[in-house]
C-alpha cells in the first residue's frame, strides 16, 4: 500500500489583535518548524503568517540547493506588506536561517519589533554542511534515488556561501535597528555555536535585547524541548510590546 505524503503548506492564521506576527523558518526546513508556535499566537488573538521558503517543502534536496536567499528575501518583503495591510504593528521572528531575514526586516521594513530562534546571523562555528548531506542522503535513500553525495556537496558549497553571505551582509547593518529584539538559544545547539547568539544580542547597541537561554536544548528550538518555554516566552514579549504602544 503506497502512503500519501502531504507536501509542507504555508501557514494564514486569523486574528483580532492589532499585531500581526511573521513566522520563518530554517533552512531544509517548512512552516512545519513554527507551526505549534504559530498555532499558539493564533490561540492568543495574533494573527500569523508563515510562508514556505522557495525550494523547500520537497522530497528533492537539491530544489533547496537551488534556491537563493534574494528569492527568500522577497518572499519575507510580500509577507510583511500583506500583514502591514490589515495590522497596525507587525512583528517578524525567524528560526535559524529564518532569522537572517528576521533581522534584516527589522533593519529595512516596517516592522515594529521581532527576533530569531537559534540564527546564525553573527560568524562563528556551525554544523550545518554534515547535517545537510545527512538530510540530503536520508531523502534520496527513501527515494531510491543514486547516490548523488558528490553532487550534492558541488551544490552545497555555493549555496551556503550565499547563506553566509545574506548573513554577512545583515550583520553590518544590527547597529541600526532600534526595534525591541527577542533571541533565543539553545545551551546544547548542535547546528552553529550558542555564543553566536550571544554576539548577536552585542551587536544591538540601540535595541531593547530580550534573550532567553534555554540550557538543554538543542538547535531546533520550536519543536525541541524548549517549545513550550519558548512559546510562552515569545507571547509575553508580544503582549508587552503591544501594552508599550498602549
Amino acid at each position: 500500500m503506497q502512503v500519501t505524503v502531504r507536501a509542507p503548506q504555508p501557514l494564514a492564521l486569523p486574528g483580532d489583535r492589532p499585531t500581526g506576527v511573521l513566522l520563518l523558518h530554517a533552512y531544509t526546513g517548512s512552516p512545519n518548524d513554527v507551526n505549534s508556535l504559530a498555532h499558539a499566537l493564533a490561540r492568543e488573538g495574533f494573527a500569523v503568517q508563515a510562508p514556505l521558503f522557495a525550494g523547500h517543502g520537497t522530497p528533492d534536496p537539491m530544489a533547496v540547493l537551488a534556491a537563493r536567499p534574494t528569492q527568500w528575501w522577497a518572499q519575507v518583503q510580500a509577507a510583511v506588506e500583506t500583514l502591514a495591510a490589515t495590522h497596525l504593528r507587525v512583528a517578524v521572528f525567524g528560526l535559524s536561517l529564518g532569522g537572517i531575514f528576521a533581522m534584516q526586516a527589522l533593519e529595512q521594513l516596517a516592522v515594529d519589533c521581532g527576533g530569531v530562534f537559534a540564527s546564525p546571523v553573527m560568524p562563528g562555528a556551525q554544523q550545518i554542511a554534515p547535517n545537510f548531506m545527512k538530510y540530503a542522503t536520508y531523502l534520496d535513500r527513501l527515494a531510491e534515488r543514486p547516490d548523488r553525495t558528490t553532487a550534492l556537496e558541488t551544490a552545497l558549497k555555493p549555496a551556503l556561501a550565499a547563506n553566509q553571505a545574506a548573513a554577512a551582509t545583515v550583520a553590518t547593518g544590527l547597529g541600526q535597528i532600534r526595534q525591541p529584539v527577542f533571541i533565543a538559544q539553545g545551551g546544547r545547539d548542535e547546528m552553529i555555536d550558542p555564543a553566536r547568539s550571544r554576539a548577536l544580542a552585542q551587536a544591538l547597541p540601540h535595541a531593547a535585547v530580550t534573550f532567553r537561554w534555554y540550557a538543554e536544548a538543542g538547535h531546533v528550538l520550536t519543536v525541541n524541548s524548549a517549545r513550550q518555554r519558548l512559546t510562552q516566552d515569545v507571547i509575553q514579549f508580544l503582549n508587552e510590546k503591544e501594552n508599550e504602544e498602549q
